[in-house]
């Protein structure tokens, strides 16, 4: 009895030490973000950050921004993208960061964003799910933000992610940015 109570709790602990290294292995791969972009023509409007945080909401990586936000329009005009700014730390940023995501304000159309599966500092990021967001400046104090899961561990696979639209009535204005999917390719 005591010999097979000793084997099920070598069992036991080889199999959960087996889940727990699984969940730390590096992920291998990319995730294509796609996205409609509009045009809106207002004041402060037009503005678009994309970026990664983990399962808990933790910042991992910027893959675009606008390059008036991302050079630093925020300071000159706080309602720039101000969760992208926040969670990023965008303030604190190194030119090395800036240069890596800014880019022209995008052309009218369907829009594709890489993501390597790295961090912020260029390290491999462990299998798991992410949250991928858009941000984008409606008008000057109208913004949407769409967010989604993408699981990047075994096979590949596809989420469509939703808006959510600040305030509410930001909504019925017309459409910034809409269709937003992220897929992940092995």
């Amino acid at each position: 009895m005591k010999t097979l109570l000793s084997i099920f709790c070598i069992l036991v602990c080889i199999c959960g030490c087996g889940i727990h290294f699984a969940a730390d292995q590096p992920a291998s791969g990319t995730v294509d973000i796609t996205y409609v972009l509009h045009r809106t023509p207002t004041s402060g409007s037009n503005q678009v950050a994309v970026w990664i945080e983990d399962e808990g909401g933790k910042y991992v990586k910027s893959l675009f921004a606008s390059k008036f936000a991302a050079d630093g329009g925020f300071k000159q005009r706080p309602d720039t993208l101000p969760e992208w700014v926040g969670i990023s730390d965008w303030e604190n940023a190194s030119p090395a960061d800036v240069d890596a995501v800014s880019g022209a304000t995008q052309w009218v159309g369907t829009q594709t964003v890489e993501w390597d599966l790295t961090n912020q500092s260029g390290v491999t990021v462990s299998t798991g799910t992410y949250i991928y967001k858009i941000e984008g400046n409606i008008s000057r104090t109208n913004r949407v933000i769409w967010q989604g899961n993408i699981d990047v561990r075994g096979k590949g696979n596809t989420s469509m992610a939703e808006g959510i639209y600040y305030p509410a009535n930001a909504a019925e204005e017309e459409p910034l940015v809409e269709g937003v999917k992220a897929v992940y390719s092995p």
